[in-house]
């Protein structure tokens, strides 16, 4: 019985030696964070103020609404943490303008900063090319009402475009809701 038991022992131990190369290279294979890690990017709009509101903490998101903030559709599913292929998107207020901008460009962020913008810190981690199966999360700009708008819906994007608000490009691209 001992030699048998010491037999098993060691053929499970060379298996599971076995495979840890097998899974590492898989690993280095697909590099792309798992789905299953990425959180939803709530969504949150003041009509009175008409501003977008973007964040990944659901008290946060929950805490909008006795602010006039009206719940909508997370705009996709992002990182809380750094990833594979992710970048941060960081989150800026003007309070003058009641604006919340998100950026992935530290640059874009820093002259923000300079035109009243405060840093917020990391909105999210994002990708900021088309891979992983990440969609691309568009942001566009009303300057007459001063508000930016993020999201990943092509038909939601054009009827931006009919209602006043200028395409800006891709913001990065995040995973679909």
């Amino acid at each position: 019985m001992k030699f048998s038991l010491a037999v098993v022992a060691s053929l499970f131990l060379a298996a599971q030696a076995a495979a840890l190369p097998a899974e590492a290279e898989a690993a280095q294979q697909n590099p792309c964070p798992r789905r299953r890690s990425a959180v939803p990017f709530y969504r949150a709009y003041h009509p009175g103020a008409i501003n977008h509101f973007y964040t990944t903490n659901n008290q946060e998101w929950q805490n909008t609404l006795g602010l006039g903030y009206i719940h909508e559709a997370p705009a996709g599913n992002v990182f809380t943490a750094q990833e594979p292929y992710t970048v941060p998107l960081i989150r800026l207020f003007n309070p003058s303008r009641t604006d919340h901008f998100y950026t992935t460009s530290e640059r874009e962020a820093n002259r923000a900063t300079r035109n009243g913008y405060t840093r917020e810190g990391i909105a999210a981690y994002i990708f900021d090319k088309q891979v992983c199966g990440g969609q691309p999360l568009f942001r566009l700009f009303n300057a007459g009402t001063v508000d930016h708008l993020y999201t990943t819906s092509w038909e939601e994007r054009k009827e931006a475009l009919k209602n006043g608000y200028a395409d800006e490009d891709v913001a990065g691209y995040i995973f679909a809701a």
